[in-house]
């Protein structure tokens, strides 16, 4: 039985993320009773991910030695059997040990010797599954009960007092084992304790205050300059909820701290190259509308400025390339001119388009989803074009003219309509990234991107909003 409940990824993660400096020697001599002749995996966490790190062969009494004369990058292992059937040690402190197991069940069968970290560690996984269980008894009884208030109420302390319970013993075992592998990675799982809410000079209780405690206090157990950090299974889900749930989702507040935490992390190597490859993923293709600017961020300033020396000259040029194409694209700035040919063969130029909001289409008569959305942007238009002094250059990309003009006289589009393939201004579908279609953008009147890759059905309200806030500013 594993700790957690993480897929097995049997593959080697990128070579530039396994430089730390390793400890020199390790011994560990394994027992799987019931497990003859078979061959096993040692793996290791690192980031979201688990990697093979060696094969081990288990002989007919089901003993193996898994051995590193030469060291061991220190955190968090895991023994696989199958897929299904692997359990977790810890390299640390304790340099030759032995564990002993049924193959059917080691967590409960587990025995350990000469390693008090191992020991240590799944005392911890014992009483962690134990009260686990109680919770989910209690739990279950609470469903039963959730029409009687009395008995809710009951069962919900219960439940409240047992987690209470639990993070008193993990706050024990970082105050008596702080040099511990165990309890270097409970900090990291640690949860800002937020006191009660002072009151501000009116006598209310100050309401932000919560949040901002518990967000200026998040990372307060976590070293940055400790690779160990990597090796755990819970470090990188926590970076993810900083990201994703704790900070306010604005792309500049997001690089901000983005930037300051590889700050905090550039004194160890591995963590340095670790923080900008999560930043460089997590936003690479982001689908939240303006987040690309995260992306072009880092690439700027991490990747053009030579800061990720480990990275594939090739691999760079491609990063680097892309992010100059997005560049051109965010939110704010001035895309590409199209001048391009329309149905009576004569140029139009967007930038010549006299409008407060102007929207760009690019569409194909043959498209399905275009089937779908044209229908209902037709009906946007025609209703809510005066409202927002509204205009439609809508691209076409087919190259016959003939299916052009067919499919706009059948659903009456009476908006600008273009050739793509009839241009002057050069290939459009680099210039906006246009992979499929219909992709819209949407453009105030100095012919800034305002908004992009909405769907019809998000037009609308994007549009009330971002006028009202406009209008108040």
């Amino acid at each position: 039985m594993g700790y957690f409940n993480r897929p097995i990824l049997l593959a080697l993660l990128y070579s530039c993320l396994f430089t730390a400096a390793a400890q020199k020697g390790y011994k560990v001599q394994f027992h799987i009773r019931g497990l003859q002749d078979s061959t096993c995996l040692i793996a290791n966490y690192y980031g979201n991910g688990t990697y093979v790190k060696d094969t081990v062969k288990l002989d007919k009494t089901g003993k193996c030695t898994f051995s590193a004369p030469g060291g061991l990058p220190r955190g968090m292992y895991i023994f696989i059997i199958s897929d299904k059937n692997y359990f977790d040690f810890i390299i640390n402190n304790d340099k030759e040990f032995s564990m002993d197991a049924e193959a059917a069940n080691t967590l409960n069968t587990m025995v350990i010797k000469n390693s008090p970290e191992n020991k240590l560690f799944y005392e911890y996984l014992a009483f962690s599954k134990k009260e686990f269980d109680i919770v989910q008894r209690i739990q279950k009884e609470l469903d039963k009960h959730s029409k009687n208030a009395d008995s809710a109420r009951l069962l919900a302390d219960s439940i409240g007092k047992l987690n209470h319970l639990i993070i008193q013993y993990k706050l024990n075992i970082v105050k008596q084992y702080p040099g511990s592998f165990l309890a270097f990675m409970i900090n990291i799982m640690k949860e800002p304790q937020v006191p009660e809410s002072p009151l501000l000079p009116n006598g209310r209780k100050d309401s932000a205050f919560a949040y901002r405690y518990y967000r200026n206090h998040f990372w307060d157990d976590v070293d940055f300059t400790d690779d160990r950090t990597l090796r755990t299974p819970v470090f990188h889900s926590k970076l993810v909820k900083y990201f994703d749930k704790i900070l306010p989702q604005s792309p500049d507040t997001i690089i901000c701290e983005a930037d300051f935490m590889i700050e905090k992390s550039r004194i160890n190597p591995e963590m340095f190259k670790y923080m900008i490859w999560f930043f460089t993923r997590q936003y690479e293709n982001s689908e939240i509308m303006g987040f690309d600017k995260i992306f072009v961020h880092i690439v700027n300033k991490y990747y053009v400025t030579n800061q990720t020396p480990w990275v594939n000259e090739t691999v760079k040029k491609e990063i680097i390339k892309k992010a100059a194409k997005m560049e051109l694209l965010l939110i704010g700035k001035r895309p590409p001119n199209m001048i391009m040919q329309d149905t009576s063969l004569r140029l139009v130029s967007m930038y010549d388009i006299n409008a407060k909001t102007l929207l760009i289409l690019f569409w194909d008569p043959e498209c399905g989803h275009c089937e779908q959305e044209i229908p209902k942007l037709k009906n946007f238009y025609d209703n809510n074009r005066g409202k927002y002094n509204l205009e439609i250059f809508a691209v076409c990309s087919d190259s016959s003219m003939i299916k052009m003009k067919n499919y706009i006289k059948k659903k009456k589009l009476s908006w600008i309509n273009v050739d793509g393939p009839r241009t002057l201004t050069g290939e459009y579908h680099g210039q906006y990234d246009i992979t499929s279609t219909p992709v819209i953008y949407i453009l105030n009147e100095q012919k800034e991107i305002i908004a992009k890759r909405l769907s019809v059905d998000q037009i609308e309200k994007f549009l009330e909003n971002y006028y009202r806030k406009r209008d108040k500013n």
